[in-house]
């Protein structure tokens, strides 16, 4: 690990897409501010690690058309053309619309594709929504790369879903990848010179590794077994075939999709009522009984907040030696 203060990341961050072609501002500024709210919640598979995978994807796919915009527009049904932009960009772009529209509408569906690259953490997101007052449901898909829990073929990608709940005192944020492990953990996992898990990924011929080239070339595992396939199939065609964007591998051509689901409590049964019940209900689970050595039972998304909260105060945070001395390299 290495100790950098803030403002020269910014600086490697914002200097690295600007070589690589991004002009916009505000753009690079959404994509510095989410992975940088990720570094400092704990979040490294999605923080500065994803700098230069974002960036190899501009290689890949190219500079974006022009920003995003609404290609459909149904009232509360939404879907965004992200026109080859980031995700971290769409997604940013989707979750304003998202939480418009349930303030206009109570309820609101959007979707986003026609975009690359990372869309970051739902967390984020959700984080988002939950600061708004809403309800927040979210889910992605992307590259195939988990297997049928009787197969070896990628076929879904590794599709997180999330949800966020407002309370009066502590918002309940839940984010979970439907594969075994998330990719980038192991990205993370293997950046920091860490053992990978022996229960990721097999190889392309089924059989269970740990070199991390596999989780690609062969197939990740999804989270226990059929249960997590079965959640990731549903994440797959609610971020896919429903709002116009790829499912599976080959099965339905386009781009990865994002979708957000925002609901808004005050007009069901009035904001403070629904906060202050769901708060009681989380401080009678942290009140639950629990063995004499676990100092405290945490809500979903606590520890998160909690690491999020002393960090932000910070001039300098610790960053992966390897991850650092990419963000120099693309500068150079």
């Amino acid at each position: 690990m290495t100790t950098i203060p803030k403002s020269e990341i910014h600086e490697l961050v914002t200097g690295a897409f600007k070589k690589a072609g991004l002009t916009d501002e505000s753009a690079i500024n959404e994509i510095y501010t989410h992975l940088m709210y990720n570094e400092l919640c704990g979040k490294r598979s999605h923080g500065l690690l994803r700098v230069k995978w974002s960036i190899d994807y501009i290689k890949k796919h190219g500079l974006p058309i022009k920003s995003p915009d609404i290609a459909l527009d149904n009232g509360a049904l939404t879907i965004i053309d992200g026109q080859n932009n980031l995700g971290l960009v769409t997604a940013r772009y989707a979750a304003d619309i998202a939480i418009s529209k349930a303030k206009t509408h109570g309820i609101a569906f959007v979707g986003a594709r026609n975009h690359f690259g990372t869309t970051g953490t739902m967390h984020y997101y959700n984080r988002l929504f939950v600061d708004n007052g809403l309800v927040g449901i979210a889910g992605c898909n992307s590259f195939a790369m988990v297997c049928h829990p009787d197969g070896f073929d990628p076929v879904l990608g590794t599709n997180p879903i999330s949800f966020g709940i407002p309370s009066a005192k502590t918002p309940c944020i839940i984010d979970v990848t439907t594969a075994q492990w998330a990719y980038g953990k192991l990205l993370e996992f293997s950046k920091a010179g860490k053992d990978i898990p022996v229960d990721a990924f097999v190889d392309k011929d089924g059989k269970p590794s740990t070199n991390i080239k596999d989780a690609k070339d062969g197939a990740m595992l999804p989270m226990n077994g059929y249960k997590g396939f079965a959640i990731g199939l549903a994440i797959e065609v609610l971020s896919g075939a429903l709002i116009g964007a790829k499912s599976g591998l080959k099965a339905v051509q386009g781009s990865d999709g994002i979708f957000f689901i925002t609901i808004n409590p005050d007009m069901l049964v009035g904001q403070a009522i629904f906060e202050e019940q769901v708060e009681a209900l989380l401080q009678e689970i942290k009140s639950s009984r629990h063995d004499a050595e676990i100092t405290e039972l945490l809500i979903p998304g606590e520890r998160s907040e909690s690491t999020y909260q002393s960090n932000q105060g910070k001039e300098h945070i610790d960053v992966v030696d390897t991850v650092y001395n990419e963000l120099k390299d693309l500068v150079a």
